[in-house]
């Protein structure tokens, strides 16, 4: 059972102040949570294997594959300047 004395000790150890109110609140909220915990240990898992995920994950991305592409003149036509089927760009880093 989680009692005020409890979510007091708590909160003083988190650096928090609650009201009456709150502690009351908190404290029967906790208290739904531990039972809620507890109905959830009454089932019955052990025909279920462990797993890290609800769903079975793979991988969704395609494989990285160069492709040829058929029309590389018509790209490279608008180009400033071309070298080798290769656009040529100002340099970025330094010597």
């Amino acid at each position: 059972m989680t009692d005020k004395a409890t979510i007091k000790h708590l909160a003083g150890l988190s650096r928090l102040q609650f009201s009456e109110e709150e502690l009351e609140r908190y404290s029967r909220d906790m208290e739904n949570i531990f039972n809620y915990a507890n109905l959830l240990k009454k089932i019955d898992t052990s025909k279920i294997n462990p797993s890290a995920h609800a769903i079975p994950l793979q991988n969704v991305f395609k494989a990285d594959e160069i492709k040829p592409y058929q029309n590389i003149e018509k790209i490279l036509k608008n180009a400033p300047q071309v070298e080798d089927h290769s656009f040529v760009v100002p340099r970025i880093l330094g010597d």
